[in-house]
């Protein structure tokens, strides 16, 4: 990582939320160990809502990383984060493009991209909100 790059993490507890900052070129290893790494301090983190926020992210994260992250995901939660919500705040056209991938590599989790991030609050919190970029549903594994 370079200085002006890094990883973010933001928690709150009443609200069973984790806002996830990408800022600058972060290589892909490095965002799914630190998230990894950040996760597992988390007491039942299972019961969160997450926030990733990709607005300044200027890097990539292959495929096979994304994957890495889902099994880890899949070790920590067993099951138990069925119907939670991950917001992704990104304009990014390849973040888009996968958009019909991510449920099916965290197929426990409703999955949605917006391009603003009081777009992606309002949905996590149940409010309605402007349609999404991008959206699917939980499947059963």
């Amino acid at each position: 990582m370079t200085p002006r790059s890094r990883l973010n993490f933001s928690q709150n507890d009443e609200q069973k939320r984790i806002t996830i900052r990408y800022i600058g070129d972060v290589d892909g290893q490095e965002i799914v160990n630190g998230i990894a790494r950040y996760l597992e301090t988390v007491g039942e983190v299972w019961l969160y809502d997450i926030i990733i926020d990709m607005r300044r992210f200027e890097g990539f994260v292959p495929f096979e990383e994304l994957g890495r992250l889902a099994r880890q995901w899949a070790t920590i939660a067993q099951g138990r984060d069925m119907g939670r919500k991950v917001a992704i705040i990104s304009q990014d056209p390849l973040v888009l493009a996968r958009a019909k991938a991510y449920p099916v590599t965290f197929p426990t989790r409703v999955i949605r991209i917006f391009a603003e991030m009081i777009d992606g609050e309002n949905w996590i919190e149940g409010q309605e909100t402007t349609a999404p970029a991008a959206e699917d549903t939980p499947r059963a594994s």
